[in-house]
């Protein structure tokens, strides 16, 4: 195939949606497949190339529009470290170290300087925040994880930046980004591409400039597929190439309930997609065919495509040990999600489950929502029921998932769910929501879990104590979880997308 695989997203982040892991199960599928594709990002992330070795994926498996204009593609090639970098003269100034995370730099006494170490490394230099002789930051350098002075953001006296300066490797500056007061918000206002093949070009915005990129990596043969919405409009604008398709992760309407119906109202990021932009892509593709069918009779005029939206690449041993009663929910730990309804289902469950226990991991949606769970816990009374950790990945996460006889999840709406896609790998029995869309793609109901309908927090509750409570069926349920599992095989998602292909 000659064709070249572009999926455009804003960033890969220290804690990413579905929509991120999605794109990052894709490349590692194509690649397993020898098809030329690559992850492109928007967004600056100085942290970038440090996050996604996080999921295995290789420096050459992404393309950030920054490091291409800094020329600067590619790993880390060697450590900045403080104590040994050419930062400061050191026969001048002195380097105060003040604990692991950052050192002052000093000269005859007067701060200059503050050096913030790079996460997650030892002594390697991330931020320096530069002072004026009032001890207000007049300057920051940021430097990348793969170890050079990547930009520098000036400051105005009451803290605000002033302008920025993206550089490459040597030093140079190859964007200068304006910021200026739009009413009461502070907002970039002119990004300058400085000498780009002997021209200054300039760009109201961030997403012009990323279709201007966009436009330079493509050619005719290049196929763009876009996994977030909000860059719409800045893929619709690219003129190299003819085939772009958006890829829906989540049910389509503000009512999942009426995601069929053809005149209930859509999310508002999707307007540009189908009210301004139908015409400038050549398709859109779904991760089931049931939101497909919708999406047509919805919008007749225009392509749509299934694929399922996660490959599973990995299948792992269930764990021997039944004796537990361990359930978890993983993904996102926000209100949308309804993650409240799993733990008031918990004093039910427990009345004939004593030692029953609810795991839940992710990342939370504020520190205010996490301190209202934590509430809810208190007043029923489950603080031992329940634990809520952190965002897992890697070994921590596998520890969790071989120890889970049973995967929750209390979604009103989804476009598949990669964790319950995960949990089959696992051979776990499932318990889920019946909703548009997903969880009836992956659970069958009775046999490698339960589909409960929407709310029914008795029903729920209930369905978890039969798993629970029944070792027997517990086995059963698991066995035919495992067979599930090839449905969303590497090899059948993979034909899908060569199905796909020929489309193109």
């Amino acid at each position: 195939m000659s064709k070249k695989f572009l999926f455009v997203n804003e960033n890969i982040f220290t804690f990413n949606s579905g929509t991120e892991f999605s794109a990052m199960n894709r490349i590692k599928l194509f690649k397993q497949n020898n098809i030329d594709a690559k992850i492109v990002t928007r967004n600056y992330n100085p942290s970038l190339h440090q996050e996604i070795q996080k999921y295995g994926i290789d420096d050459n498996d992404i393309l950030n529009m920054y490091d291409y204009f800094q020329g600067e593609i590619g790993p880390k090639k060697h450590h900045e470290y403080l104590r040994y970098s050419n930062l400061v003269d050191k026969h001048e100034y002195k380097i105060n170290g003040v604990d692991n995370n950052k050192s002052y730099i000093e000269k005859l006494g007067q701060r200059i300087a503050k050096v913030s170490i790079f996460p997650l490394t030892v002594g390697e230099i991330g931020n320096v925040d530069y002072y004026d002789n009032f001890g207000n930051i007049s300057s920051r350098d940021v430097f990348d994880y793969r170890s050079f002075k990547s930009k520098t953001i000036y400051m105005h006296p009451d803290g605000n930046i002033g302008h920025e300066l993206v550089l490459n490797r040597s030093g140079n500056p190859v964007i200068e980004i304006t910021h200026m007061n739009i009413g009461e918000q502070l907002m970039p206002t002119m990004f300058k591409l400085l000498n780009y093949k002997g021209k200054t070009l300039r760009f109201n915005t961030e997403d012009e400039l990323f279709t201007f990129f966009l436009n330079e990596i493509s050619d005719k043969d290049t196929v763009i597929i876009n996994d977030r919405p909000s860059l719409t409009v800045a893929v619709g604008e690219v003129n190299a190439t003819k085939h772009k398709y958006q890829i829906m992760h989540n049910e389509h309407t503000e009512d999942p309930a009426q995601a069929g119906n053809p005149k209930a109202k859509l999310y508002d990021n999707l307007n540009p997609l189908f009210d301004h932009y139908q015409k400038t892509y050549e398709g859109v593709i779904t991760p089931t065919e049931t939101q497909k069918h919708d999406l047509q009779k919805r919008y007749p005029k225009m392509n749509f495509f299934s694929v399922l939206d996660s490959a599973i690449l990995e299948m792992h041993k269930p764990s021997s040990d039944i004796t537990n009663h361990e359930i978890t929910y993983m993904g996102r730990v926000f209100r949308d999600k309804n993650v409240a309804e799993l733990i008031s289902i918990i004093p039910a469950v427990k009345q004939t489950i004593p030692d029953v226990h609810l795991t839940m991991m992710g990342y939370f949606e504020s520190a205010e929502f996490k301190n209202e769970l934590e509430e809810i816990i208190k007043q029923l009374n489950i603080a031992d029921n329940v634990s809520m950790v952190d965002y897992k990945t890697g070994k921590d996460r596998e520890n969790i998932l071989e120890k889970t006889r049973i995967l929750v999840q209390s979604s009103k709406g989804e476009g598949l769910s990669m964790s319950l896609i995960e949990g089959l790998s696992y051979g776990i029995p499932e318990v889920a929501y019946d909703i548009n869309y997903g969880p009836n793609e992956i659970i069958d109901n009775g046999k490698n879990g339960y589909l409960i309908p929407s709310g029914d927090l008795g029903k729920f509750a209930s369905q978890v104590i039969d798993i629970l409570g029944n070792d027997d069926k517990h086995k059963q349920q698991s066995e035919y979880a495992l067979k599930k599992a090839d449905k969303f095989s590497a090899d059948n998602v993979m034909k899908q997308w060569n199905q796909f292909f020929e489309t193109i």
